[in-house]
């Protein structure tokens, strides 16, 4: 029988000279970089134009050869990236709700971060008020999904929505006990934020007909914000 030796062990007691790389191997590597960054930069751009066709188009409507060009690609690349249109309309939800992680939390009223309970309420009511403003899209999917219903909505609802909500739950019902909020169903309560927050923003079209306010104007996005904050933690 014959025997080999280990290499792991052999290379444990000899000292291999360092090796110069061949003179185009860092062109290599940096042309490999670079192909990585533009198909990270492609994905990007069908991700932002998939999230603004599936909110204005709901998902049947939205057009996956109409998105590729919209995002300077091919719709083979769309494929690459993620295979279907399903996973394609997923993968954008899953990035909408990485945002508004990012961007809107509920603050737990024991940790004051040096503030105020009602201050951390407030600072809460203005960053989703202002999330609101500036991501229209998140809502007109979600409504379009509530209105459809089906495995989509399902899906979204049990991987987001429910952990989301959970948590805001949580907090607001410890807002209610402080006094801080009206002491009703904290569900009702948290529809009452979400509709408050969003719908002047979902409903900008119809509010520029009616009343001539253009709801993308930043003094009007402020002023929105100072009228929910009024709603909910008024100045006393």
């Amino acid at each position: 029988m014959t025997v080999r030796a280990d290499p792991a062990i052999m290379q444990r007691d000899v000292i291999l000279p360092e090796i110069e790389p061949k003179p185009g191997a860092r062109k290599s590597a940096g042309k490999r970089e670079l192909v990585q960054t533009r198909a990270e930069e492609t994905r990007e751009r069908i991700l932002d134009a998939a999230y603004e066709a599936f909110a204005k188009q709901g998902f049947e409507g939205a057009n996956t050869r109409a998105i590729a060009a919209t995002a300077d690609t091919t719709h083979a690349a769309i494929r690459y990236h993620f295979g279907t249109k399903d996973e394609l309309w997923r993968e954008v939800v899953r990035r909408m709700y990485d945002e508004v992680a990012e961007e809107a939390v509920l603050t737990p009223i024991e940790e004051t971060d040096g503030l105020s309970s009602t201050d951390l309420l407030r600072r809460y009511l203005r960053s989703y008020a202002r999330y609101s403003a500036a991501n229209v899209n998140h809502a007109l999917i979600t409504i379009s999904e509530s209105v459809t219903g089906g495995e989509r909505l399902e899906w979204m609802s049990e991987t987001f929505i429910r952990p989301h909500h959970q948590v805001a739950l949580d907090h607001l019902k410890k807002y209610v006990e402080a006094g801080l909020l009206p002491d009703i169903s904290p569900v009702t309560l948290l529809y009452i934020i979400v509709s408050v927050c969003q719908m002047p923003f979902v409903l900008s079209e119809q509010m520029k007909v009616l009343y001539g306010v253009e709801m993308t104007d930043e003094d009007v996005i402020d002023a929105h914000i100072d009228a929910v904050l009024e709603i909910f933690v008024p100045d006393k």
